[in-house]
């Protein structure tokens, strides 16, 4: 595969939840048009290895947590889901969709051959943005997650002093008042300071914690400890 395909990226679509199933069938499609081919939908493991086997699809979006087979109990996979797969078609790319997010396990399942991790919270446009950069060869891990595999990379002690740079001063107070929902301009008419200068501090803490959204500072923040659950 390479940048300058013509032929739309072809996907196998692996998840046991019926209406999220069809969602991503539909949506996909709505963002990328013409550029990427549903060519199944997988309810069981059973079903993805065999189809994966038939169609050799470019990409499979991968749900970790699937029954083997219809009637049984969804079981939670990861590594071992990922060799099975490249086993059938050595030349597909596996991006892993899953509510499961520990810094070990989106390790595992990469280290594995997966070439991407994304949560299930994802927009359609970036569930597009990961699968058109796995299938020309590259890899895509959601920012949040990415970031938190840094911080573990990193150890204890960076993450210790991520939570310091955050905390401190004027961009601390800023932290605080958007955790709590405020917007901008209430965190401006809040400390009192203009909103340029919020703006600015909510703009360090992005590049801190390398995430570009609200909820992802959020989310990070509770990996870190900084928020409760």
């Amino acid at each position: 595969m390479n940048g300058d395909r013509l032929s739309p990226i072809r996907v196998l679509i692996a998840e046991d939840e019926a209406l999220l199933r069809t969602a991503v069938a539909e949506l996909l499609p709505q963002v990328a048009g013409s550029m990427v081919q549903v060519v199944s939908s997988c309810a069981t493991r059973v079903e993805m290895l065999r189809d994966t086997r038939a169609l050799q699809p470019d990409v499979v979006l991968l749900d970790l947590r699937m029954p083997d087979r219809d009637g049984v109990l969804c079981t939670l996979g990861g590594a071992e889901t990922i060799a099975a797969l490249q086993r059938q078609w050595a030349a597909v790319r596996v991006i892993c969709l899953s509510v499961h997010a520990e810094p070990d396990r989106v390790r595992a399942c990469l280290d594995a051959g997966a070439a991407g991790y994304l949560g299930k919270g994802v927009l359609p446009e970036e569930l597009w943005r990961a699968v058109r950069t796995v299938a020309l060869g590259g890899r895509y891990v959601e920012p949040m997650l990415q970031a938190r595999l840094a911080m573990q990379s990193a150890g204890a002690d960076a993450e210790a002093e991520v939570r310091t740079q955050l905390l401190a001063g004027r961009r601390g107070d800023v932290l605080r008042l958007l955790l709590e929902g405020y917007s901008p301009t209430e965190i401006a008419a809040t400390l009192p300071i203009t909103k340029k200068y919020v703006d600015k501090k909510i703009a360090e803490i992005k590049a801190l914690l390398g995430v570009e959204t609200p909820i992802r500072i959020y989310r990070l923040c509770r990996a870190l400890g900084i928020v409760d659950d």
